[in-house]
């Protein structure tokens, strides 16, 4: 029994040793400061494209279960968190990241506006066995953010566009009518 749990701690010290610690760093945000930012790696936790979060926003539920890493941004624009203190690791392989930023510290259903930031060549790393340590960077994301058609509502109770009221149609009809009975009579 001693030589069976002995080995099963070598194979978990193996195991840890060979992964990553990962960590994440995202600049040129310095308009949303303290704002919210999760990060997201494809593969990890359910996500299985960044499709996969954004339908789950666009729907007005919440994303915290699938990030790998959320915070908030600093007055630098700046949201880094360093491989050996973040407490994340990763196998061996090729993986992507991103970023969904959110225009509130706070973000809920109805309250906030998302982008999702991608596509940097520091968003895909490829990690060997024997790697130390990994980072992904977004570099500078303020060319993404600040394109107002990459921003969406968090959730559908975040729509502002105005519901027309039946009556009102129906009052505006019969005010323009008796204004041409009126004239037609003079």
């Amino acid at each position: 029994m001693r030589k069976l749990m002995l080995f099963a701690v070598c194979a978990m010290f193996a195991a840890a040793t060979q992964a990553a610690q990962v960590g994440w760093s995202l600049m040129g945000a310095t308009s949303y400061a303290n704002d919210a930012y999760q990060f997201f790696i494809i593969g990890q936790n359910g996500v299985t494209d960044i499709a996969t979060v954004t339908a789950l926003l666009d729907a007005g539920s919440s994303t915290a279960s699938y990030a790998f890493g959320s915070g908030s941004i600093a007055a630098n624009g700046s949201a880094t968190v360093a491989a050996t203190a973040s407490g994340k690791s990763l196998d061996a392989g090729t993986y992507t990241g991103f970023y969904v930023i959110f225009d509130s510290a706070s973000p809920a259903s109805g309250s906030a506006n998302y982008a999702v930031v991608s596509g940097a060549t520091g968003l895909t790393k490829t990690i060997a066995a024997t790697t130390a340590t990994a980072a992904f960077a977004a570099g500078n994301a303020s060319s993404t953010l600040s394109n107002a058609a990459n921003w969406k509502s968090f959730g559908p109770a975040s729509s502002t566009d105005p519901a027309p009221e039946p009556t009102s149609g129906l009052l505006l009809l019969v005010g323009a009518g008796l204004l041409g009975l009126r004239r037609k009579r003079a």
